[in-house]
């Protein structure tokens, strides 16, 4: 069963699609294909996209501080992530990576938009990631989260990492990073403004995650970094003004319900007229969770921003593709299809992925890497971190 979700969101009850060597996809329905691959009666579907994550909070997993809980957010921020952020080294920033593009891999994800910070190991880090990116088989992007908490050199770094890694124009997308507005100076969002003029990056940007970050959209705005390419991760606590502007600049939003309701920050709106999309924020890997009308947007905000034609089963996509070990208990076509994704396919186990072509995961194992001594050095570099710590 195929489930294309392209603009008729059609249903095949049975047929192929064909895989081109370039990794796109040809004949959706029925091929002559050379090489035949027997799925086995699962259901066959677009992988996923998620379009906000920490790759380097895997390496948190299981953290414990010491001392009592955070109350609110600036606490559980400097408590916990910024103090985790200024410990990682390189080698937590491959390895953190890798396992969090594993997880994903596993969650039938094949495009990961990647938030960065290591305040003390900033030059070269995204290539680390872009490193990891690679080594797995996924595609995405990455940037580095610009911010002067750490003071005006550690801003200027942050900088001069998101322009390398722009000027480098890999495998591996890039975005011009920022942390959220109440961290960042109006001087140093009119630097990086500047900085990004010769690129035309997308900025990815927290904004109004929480109450602390009220003023975000109108300084955000000022400053220029407001429009078409720009990702806005959360907007939770948006006035009437700050959703005029966001419609106005053509902003690509982005939910995480599950970091939302984790930090207790309240419950993000959608906003008519907002291209809104969905993420995780670095809790888990599984992007299933919440609206799947909001879950098919990730790839319209892809496309717009970076060009890649991804999340559909249509000629000439990419063959960005995923098996699920569901068969249908009910009827399924295209007026229940959502349905069946939220309450069912969600909950089912993922066998396979497919990447640009190329397999990453087959029968629920990565053919890319060796998970278990990637996980048993994960361990050491987080052992060792927590100690730091």
């Amino acid at each position: 069963m195929i489930l294309t979700f392209d603009s008729q969101n059609r249903v095949l009850d049975r047929g192929s699609v064909e895989v081109l060597p370039d990794g796109t996809i040809g004949r959706v329905g029925g091929s002559q294909s050379v090489h035949i691959i027997d799925a086995g009666g699962k259901v066959l579907m677009p992988a996923l996209i998620n379009c906000h994550t920490h790759l380097y909070s895997t390496i948190a997993r299981g953290l414990m501080l010491p001392g009592p809980r955070p109350k609110n957010f600036p606490e559980i921020l400097k408590k916990l992530w910024w103090r985790l952020d200024r410990a990682l080294n390189e080698e937590d920033i491959y390895y953190s990576a890798l396992v969090g593009l594993i997880d994903s891999a596993k969650c039938g994800v094949a495009t990961v938009i990647d938030h960065h910070s290591s305040p003390n190991a900033c030059a070269g880090s995204l290539d680390q990631i872009a490193r990891a990116f690679n080594k797995v088989g996924l595609r995405g992007a990455t940037c580095y989260e610009t911010s002067d908490r750490n003071g005006p050199k550690s801003a200027r770094e942050a900088i001069r990492e998101n322009i390398r890694f722009l000027e480098k124009s890999g495998p591996v997308w890039g975005a011009f990073g920022l942390h959220a507005a109440f961290t960042l100076s109006d001087r140093t969002l009119r630097a990086c403004a500047e900085a990004n003029e010769s690129f035309h990056a997308g900025f990815h940007v927290h904004v109004a995650e929480d109450k602390v970050d009220r003023a975000a959209v109108r300084r955000l705005d000022s400053a220029g970094i407001l429009n078409e390419r720009t990702l806005a991760a959360h907007c939770v606590h948006l006035a009437a003004s700050d959703r005029k502007i966001l419609v106005e600049r053509r902003v690509n939003v982005v939910h995480n319900p599950q970091s939302n309701r984790n930090n207790g920050v309240g419950t993000a709106k959608v906003v008519p007229g907002v291209l809104t999309g969905l993420g995780t924020d670095g809790f888990s890997s599984r992007v299933w969770e919440g609206s799947a009308e909001l879950l098919l947007n990730n790839r319209e905000i892809v496309k717009r921003i970076w060009g890649m034609d991804v999340g559909r089963i249509e000629t000439g996509a990419r063959a960005d593709l995923v098996l699920v070990d569901y068969f249908p208990p009910t009827p399924i076509d295209s007026s229940n299809v959502f349905s069946h994704f939220l309450f069912g396919i969600a909950n089912a186990p993922v066998d396979s992925l497919m990447v640009g072509g190329r397999w990453v995961l087959q029968g629920k194992k990565l053919v890319t890497v060796d998970e278990t001594r990637i996980a048993r050095k994960a361990c050491k570099c987080a052992k060792a971190l927590w100690e730091r710590l």
